[in-house]
């Protein structure tokens, strides 16, 4: 938008040019201090700031010995300012000045009344303008919040380059201004009073001659509007006749002071005509189109639009007369018409074609169902219940204007078989009292009902029905007996039948390096004993060097042992628990120290070791693993 303007150095001229004559001074001298006189600038830029010095002009100190005609250097746009005998020119360079070579001069006298010249030469060149806008920092924030019917901080945004400008999305009330001297476009005014509350997103665009553009945005958020909200039929008919199954021409409603989204949400939609319809928004304008239901019955029907306001709401109409035509509603299968499975199981999808029918509608189905329905097809998915058994017809009935109709679907189920298997661990073992069993997990399949006994004290029992499994896990009670426990599990299908299972603990008393394990005649006795108890004075005295010996060597054992290597005894049976798969070295001695017998067994958490072969009496027993040893005398019985 430059302004081409000529510039007039008629003053130069008439300097220039004067009849009379100017006398040089032969004594003034000039000293540039800073800048150039001659320089290249842009117009509309800021030249290199000059400085000179004008020196022996015979004046006083704070005199200013610049001729009164010499002026016209204001016609640049350029500024003059003396200080005493120094001048100072600055400033920016019009920006309406043509590209050229221009000269300037500083005409300054002496007290003889003779004269110096100082002359400036200025190469202007055209300035490119480069598109842009940027927000003014000093003005109101792009983003503002205000009241309606109250004013909002000016917003203002620099310019340069531009041939066309727009500012688009405020609302009712701001305005927009252009200052073309300075480039600033300027959004100013009040809200008015009755717009609706919300966020208003503004944008300004500006564009030059080369198809250049550049825009910013903003938001200005308005409250406590008061605006009323309207909706009205635009279109000229506000009746129209439509044969069933066919398009109805589009409705057009205009509406006033609604917020719109994406989804429509300040829409609500009603009305009588049925059929599949779509909707549309530009700018106030809300269209309608679509399909009427082929089934759809003759008569008038109504499309009812109402308009969500933020302090009011408003409703419009328009009606249709349908014609009905006159069709056959069939339903029939077309994949999966028969199948078997078992009680439990998920069926294979049933698949329906269905012809001029809607609100489809499925009977008999053995267990949990789901429908979709996708334009003509329909399919059935579900799972049958673990109680189903026999042939079940399933039946899809959809409705029609003229007629209803139905199609079967067979599903043949094989009654479900109770099972209930150890899948962790063993339903047979032998633990130690106060130690935690190896796990023990049952899988089951059409179980209804589970009920458990004799489990021993302190062991849990957990169902999981999510994973159809029953876990018995824990430590037995320190203080449960020897004993052999007999568990069980009665189960109850979905059809009542009902089936026992059965598992065993064998419990075995710990016994420690200084204890005996105990005869139901109580003759055996501490391994420590025989040094303590006087009535072991009645052994003799072989018999009582040997047990003392033994003892001696038990208490040694004792003193290192661990406590991760356990052993019981019950029943002729000695249990050995280890925590981790190892090798036992099992020794057996006589009461004189003699070895009996020795083996090693390969133990992974606890095993049961007969000992009924031995000869009837007491013998001295050592276990070893991981040099790890207990000991501890035993009756064979």
């Amino acid at each position: 938008m430059k302004k081409i303007m000529a510039l007039a150095f008629a003053l130069f001229f008439a300097v220039a040019n004067a009849a009379e004559t100017y006398v040089a001074s032969e004594k003034i001298t000039q000293q540039v201090l800073s800048g150039e006189l001659s320089q290249t600038v842009y117009a509309g830029d800021e030249i290199k700031p000059v400085t000179i010095l004008y020196e022996n002009t015979g004046l006083g100190e704070d005199a200013v010995p610049e001729y009164s005609s010499t002026n016209f250097l204001e016609n640049f746009g350029l500024s003059k300012r003396w200080v005493g005998s120094r001048c100072e020119i600055a400033g920016e360079m019009r920006d309406d000045i043509p590209a050229g070579k221009y000269n300037a001069f500083i005409v300054v006298q002496d007290n003889e009344g003779k004269f110096a010249e100082t002359e400036f030469e200025f190469t202007v060149l055209e300035k490119e303008e480069t598109l842009s806008l940027k927000w003014n920092k000093s003005s109101g924030d792009v983003n503002q919040e205000v009241t309606a019917g109250k004013s909002i901080t000016p917003i203002v945004f620099d310019y340069e380059g531009l041939t066309s400008y727009s500012v688009s999305g405020l609302p009712s009330g701001l305005v927009k201004n252009i200052d073309e001297k300075k480039h600033k476009i300027m959004i100013v005014g009040s809200v008015n009073s009755d717009v609706m509350s919300g966020d208003y997103e503004y944008k300004v665009t500006v564009k030059n001659d080369q198809g250049d553009e550049k825009s910013m945005s903003g938001t200005i958020v308005v409250k406590s509007g008061k605006a009323r909200t309207s909706i009205k039929l635009l279109s000229e008919k506000a009746r129209q006749e439509v044969l069933a199954g066919n398009e109805i021409e589009p409705v057009v409603f205009e509406f006033a002071n609604v917020h719109v989204d994406e989804s429509l949400s300040s829409f609500k939609f009603e009305g009588s005509l049925k059929g599949s319809f779509a909707y549309s928004v530009e700018g106030n304008k809300l269209t309608c189109s679509g399909t009427v239901d082929e089934n759809l019955k003759g008569g008038l029907y109504t499309i009812r639009i109402i308009a969500i306001g933020e302090n009011n709401n408003d409703t419009a109409f328009a009606n249709v007369d349908v014609i009905h035509k006159s069709v056959e509603t069939k339903v029939y299968v077309i994949e999966n018409e028969t199948q078997s499975l078992t009680a439990g199981d998920s069926i294979k999808p049933i698949v329906f074609k269905v012809e001029h029918g809607s609100n489809c509608e499925l009977t008999n189905f053995p267990g949990g169902y789901g429908l979709k329905k996708d334009g003509n097809t329909v399919t059935i998915t579900g799972l049958v219940e673990e109680n189903a058994k026999g042939p079940y017809e399933v039946v899809l009935t959809v409705t029609g204007a003229d007629n209803n109709a139905s199609a079967k679907a067979t599903i043949n189920v094989a009654a479900g078989v109770m099972s209930f298997d150890v899948i962790e661990g063993s339903d047979n073992q032998t633990v130690v009292a106060g130690q935690e069993i190896v796990p023990i997990v049952y899988q089951y399949n059409h179980v209804q009902n589970i009920d458990g006994k004799g489990i021993p004290q302190n062991l849990k029992v957990e169902q999981d029905k999510e994973k159809k499994q029953v876990k018995i896990y824990g430590a037995v009670d320190s203080k449960s007996a020897t004993h052999e426990y007999t568990y069980s599990f009665e189960l109850t299908d979905y059809y009542g039948e009902t089936k026992t299972v059965t598992g065993k603990i064998n419990v075995v008393r710990e016994l420690s390096s200084s204890s005996v394990a105990a005869s139901s005649s109580s003759e055996a006795t501490s391994s420590s004993s025989a040094k303590s108890s006087s009535s072991s004075a009645k052994q003799s005295s072989s018999s009582e060097k040997a047990e003392s010996s033994s003892s001696e060597k038990t208490t040694k054992i004792v003193t290192v042992a661990m406590n991760s290597v356990k052993f019981g005894y019950a029943n002729n049976a000695l249990t050995v628990a280890v925590p981790t798969s190892s090798m036992v070295h099992v020794q057996v001695f006589d009461l004189t120290g003699h070895l009996v017998e020795t083996f090693a067994e390969s133990v992974n958490g606890t095993k049961s070791i007969s000992l009924a072969h031995l000869n009837r009496g007491n013998y001295l027993v050592r276990v070893e693993s991981d040099s790890q040893m207990r000991t501890a005398k035993i009756a064979v019985k």
